[in-house]
């Protein structure tokens, strides 16, 4: 049976156009590791692979940068930048616009960015150090499931934007759904673990199906506009390709997301070797139709 997201999106095969690579940094960076994040902080080897794997499948399916508006922007930022891959697309989308990276771990010293793009190393739980109404865009994907009090942060958020800017909030709401039936023991096994250790960092993994309440509930912005992308674990349960391909990618995402709690924090992490071969197993299992939803949102504001 064929399904589609919320509002219909053709995918294509975009490519990155980069340009010329930063100089390396005279001494190795720092790590900032107060933030609640559960993955390893570093945007190399394996958990590089991740991120840029689903940049690039979110931005083929997409086929631009953001369904907001935008135009002319002087200054954009993204929180939660991971591997530059959205900073560098949102500065060569906007060549006269000053695009800053923000994350907890530095750029790959071997990315290839633009004149126009910089990097700025912070927490974000501490007071951001920008002036409020700096920006005319502000972004961040999948990263307000790792902070605290997510509600809350939305107000700091807009408090970075000039009137009229644009706020572009994308998550995921982290539960799987079975259209058929209920979901089985080794899904089940693996959430109690997950959600718990969750809990236990004071955040919420189903923030996405919050976004846009959470954007209408604080006055903040004159318009809200979501999107939601079924992401299905098994590319039978649609006859949209881009949609094939998207599941596939956020299926091997998520694979990589637990394999890096394991790494990172072992048992009190709630995932063992074999909860996560029974999550596998039934991810993959061809009888099944799991998806997860996938949020994005874009607020003007006030």
């Amino acid at each position: 049976m064929f399904k589609s997201a919320s509002r219909r999106l053709m995918g294509s095969q975009a490519t990155l156009a980069l340009g010329r690579a930063p100089k390396a940094p005279s001494q190795p960076p720092k790590i900032v590791e107060k933030t609640p994040y559960p993955l390893p902080t570093s945007s190399r080897g394996v958990e590089r692979r991740r991120l840029d794997d689903m940049h690039h499948g979110i931005a083929r399916y997409l086929k631009q940068l953001t369904f907001a508006p935008i135009e002319n922007p002087s200054q954009i930022l993204e929180l939660g930048s991971g591997t530059g891959a959205w900073s560098v697309e949102a500065a060569r989308t906007f060549p006269s616009a000053e695009v800053i990276a923000a994350d907890m771990s530095p750029l790959p010293e071997t990315l290839n960015t633009l004149p126009n793009l910089t990097f700025k190393q912070m927490n974000f739980l501490e007071p951001f150090p920008f002036r409020p109404e700096t920006f005319d865009v502000v972004h961040m994907r999948f990263v307000l499931m790792h902070l605290p009090q997510p509600d809350n942060y939305i107000h700091r958020l807009a408090s970075l934007l000039r009137p009229g800017g644009w706020l572009l909030l994308e998550d995921v709401n982290h539960t799987l759904l079975d259209a058929n039936r209920p979901i089985g023991p080794g899904v089940q096994a693996l959430y109690r673990g997950y959600r718990e250790h969750m809990h236990n960092q004071g955040v919420d993994p189903g923030v996405g199906a919050r976004l846009k309440k959470m954007l209408e509930t604080s006055k903040k912005f004159t318009e809200v506009n979501e999107i939601v992308i079924p992401c299905y674990m098994n590319p039978n349960s649609t006859e949209d390709l881009a949609l094939q391909e998207l599941g596939e990618i956020l299926k091997y995402s998520i694979d990589g997301v637990y394999v890096g709690i394991m790494d990172k924090v072992g048992p009190t992490g709630g995932i063992t070797p074999e909860i996560l071969r029974g999550w596998r197993k039934e991810v993959n299992d061809p009888e099944r139709d799991l998806r997860i939803d996938m949020h994005l949102t874009w607020s003007r504001k006030l």
